[in-house]
């Protein structure tokens, strides 16, 4: 980021059809996610992780713009204010407290219905890292052998959990843009759907 605010008033069109490319990218690097995961071999889980956390900054962000975007049509202002756009790293943690947070109510409600006793999904290693070296520290090989460590990846499983939480917030977020944006007037759609057939980590989105 430069020294100036990161502050953008885009029109509300222009900010609903940004929101929704947003939802689109995300559900497209979720594609990209699950077909490193289809087959095993060595780096694999570094370069999800990667991904992983790419959709969590580009989470972080159309969460934000959904917010905004409601925002501006509840009070009828024909510009959208958008913060901290470029900024991805706090974009990131943003959205890992919030998918963290979902994660955890979801296996309270679980034990709540009765489906027994679930076990809780733990804290990622990763939350004890500086989150915004993170990309860097998985992507390029640093030449102090002391620095190559990735004990914080965590397990395929836990991604999985992480991952999943981010489409459905995509595919909703996509869905009610539609509907509030059909209220003003603007004819948008997340053109990404998931698919009916395919296995756990075949292409989701087409």
């Amino acid at each position: 980021m430069s020294n100036s605010p990161d502050v953008q008033h885009p029109s509300r069109d222009e900010a609903f059809q940004s929101a929704i490319d947003l939802a689109r990218h995300i559900l497209e690097n979720a594609n990209s996610y699950h077909a490193l995961a289809a087959e095993d071999f060595p780096g694999r889980d570094r370069m999800r992780f990667a991904v992983l956390l790419v959709m969590l900054e580009e989470a972080g962000k159309m969460l934000n713009m959904v917010r905004e975007c409601e925002r501006a049509a509840k009070a009828d202002y024909l510009s959208v204010r958008i913060e901290d756009y470029n900024d991805n790293c706090l974009n990131g943690r943003r959205a890992l407290g919030q998918i963290l947070e979902e994660l955890r109510i979801m296996d309270k409600a679980f034990e709540a219905l009765g489906k027994g006793e679930v076990e809780r999904t733990p804290e990622p290693a990763f939350l004890r890292e500086d989150f915004c070296t993170l990309k860097e520290r998985v992507l390029y090989l640093p030449l102090d052998r002391s620095k190559r460590d990735t004990s914080f990846i965590p397990s395929g499983e836990l991604m999985d959990r992480l991952a999943g939480t981010i489409e459905r917030n995509a595919v909703a977020a996509g869905s009610y843009l539609h509907d509030l944006g059909r209220a003003l007037g603007l004819w948008i759609t997340l053109d990404l759907e998931p698919r009916k057939e395919g296995g756990s980590h075949s292409i989701r989105y087409v």
